[in-house]
């Protein structure tokens, strides 16, 4: 894939993309269609409110203009301008990336929404991953790809939390629930050690899922037993692993199973994630 233009035709910003036409976005026409040039990415992102092309100047409230940024070799070709010269400079230029997907990266958007593509195209080879997302000569470094690949969990567990039924199961239903730690990884390699603790179910007639983020970083039997009590129906079959907080299922008359997560039961960072 070609590397972005640096020439970037301001006029065909508009902010508006025809989604219809791309009738898959499957990896080949993401790239025939959305990352092929600046404005098209740029359109595209708009039309998804990941980006806009519309601001307003903090200071003078005036309409900002969209210009091509001419102070250097920015990742970014283009820039909201202030056209007040009674701004200060530090007014004067605002990224099109501020407060969005895109903020404090300094990959093109192009790059970052191909990685966004190859996440939820389920493509978690390192390898693949910097050949697929490769625009210019230099080959994304192992180290972003994982911290890209994080981010985008994160935004996946943010919506599913948000969207999430306020009961899950029922009568006859079964919800499996497991908890898992979202965060960096020792040395990039091996478990997760440091990160977040959040619990999760999934309902394995229907498939809704609950997430929930663990208060305080706490897996004890309150925490836990709290967040089942209100994302799960009491009618369900709920079935565990066998850490020791999920006891207090069985004292407070749950219909409780239990199972191994060494032999068979696969946790829920692995399904959701």
């Amino acid at each position: 894939m070609a590397a972005a233009s640096s020439i970037v035709d301001v006029d065909k910003l508009t902010g508006q993309f025809d989604l219809s036409s791309v009738l898959t976005f499957n990896l080949i026409n993401i790239g025939r269609y959305t990352v092929n040039n600046f404005e098209n990415t740029f359109n595209f992102c708009c039309e998804l409110n990941l980006l806009t092309n519309t601001r307003t100047c903090q200071r003078c409230r005036r309409q900002l203009k969209l210009s091509v940024d001419r102070r250097g070799d920015h990742a970014t070709p283009i820039v909201f301008r202030c056209t007040n010269k009674g701004c200060k400079k530090q007014y004067r230029y605002i990224s099109i990336r501020d407060g969005s997907l895109f903020d404090d990266s300094k990959l093109p958007v192009e790059q970052i929404v191909m990685l966004a593509s190859l996440f939820v195209s389920d493509v978690s080879s390192y390898d693949q991953i910097q050949y697929q997302a490769q625009l210019t000569d230099t080959k994304l470094s192992r180290g972003t790809i994982a911290d890209w690949l994080s981010y985008f969990r994160e935004v996946c567990l943010e919506i599913i939390a948000r969207e999430t039924p306020k009961l899950i199961g029922g009568a006859g239903f079964t919800v499996e629930i497991d908890e898992s730690k979202f965060g960096k990884r020792k040395y990039n390699k091996g478990r997760l050690v440091e990160g977040q603790w959040v619990i999760g179910g999934i309902c394995g007639e229907t498939k809704d899922v609950f997430l929930a983020v663990c208060p305080e970083n706490k897996r004890d039997a309150a925490t836990l037993i709290d967040i089942v009590e209100r994302h799960v129906s009491k009618d369900s079959t709920v079935i565990t692993d066998c850490w020791r907080a999920y006891d207090q299922l069985d004292t407070d008359g749950w219909n409780h199973l239990t199972v191994n997560h060494q032999y068979n039961f696969v946790g829920m960072y692995y399904c959701l994630c």
